[in-house]
């Protein structure tokens, strides 16, 4: 009798795989042969599940966005202070390996049209959400700009940059715009 396979699973596990290597080595190297090496299969056994290394990539992140998209749609329906809670899951709230995976995305955008397309569209997303809650876009861009400093001071100088030194930071910005 033939092996059933969990096919929604089994392409969890193939864009899995895609990020891991890109969080370790960039999305360069997320080839179909080295994504099928992470998971144990043959390359005709990855390539059953997507077209092709472009489909791959596609999946991967998208599952990657649709997830934080799902975690923000979640905390901002659960929070007596939305932005606050954004601002602060966005800096200190999605862990290391995420947020590994996440610069990898931001940095695979410059050189891969998949992952930019698929980035433009959370970013769309992302500042439609921040638009609401701050009400404007220059708001809205001070806010990006908190995020992406705090995020890039906690990967090169995480002793220094400490929960508690980026949430005074937080405050800090925050405060002028009612926060």
């Amino acid at each position: 009798m033939p092996r059933q396979v969990d096919h929604t699973a089994r392409r969890r596990d193939i864009g899995a795989a895609v990020l891991q290597i890109a969080a370790e080595r960039g999305f360069r190297e997320a080839t179909i042969r080295a994504v099928a090496s992470a998971v144990g299969a043959s390359t005709s056994q990855v390539t059953h599940y997507v077209s092709g290394r472009d489909e791959l990539i596609r999946i991967a992140v998208r599952h990657e966005v649709e997830a934080r998209q799902a975690q923000i749609t979640e905390l901002l329906a659960d929070s007596e202070r939305p932005l606050r809670a954004l601002v602060e899951w966005a800096v200190l709230g999605t862990g290391a390996d995420a947020q590994r995976i996440w610069l990898a995305i931001v940095l695979g955008a410059r050189t891969e049209p998949v992952v930019r397309a698929e980035l433009e569209a959370f970013n769309r997303w992302w500042d439609a959400k921040l638009r609401r809650l701050v009400g404007g876009s220059d708001e809205a861009d001070v806010v990006d700009v908190l995020v992406g400093g705090l995020v890039m001071a906690g990967f090169e100088a995480a002793e220094e940059w400490s929960r508690e030194r980026r949430l005074r930071v937080v405050d800090a910005v925050l405060a002028p715009l009612g926060v």
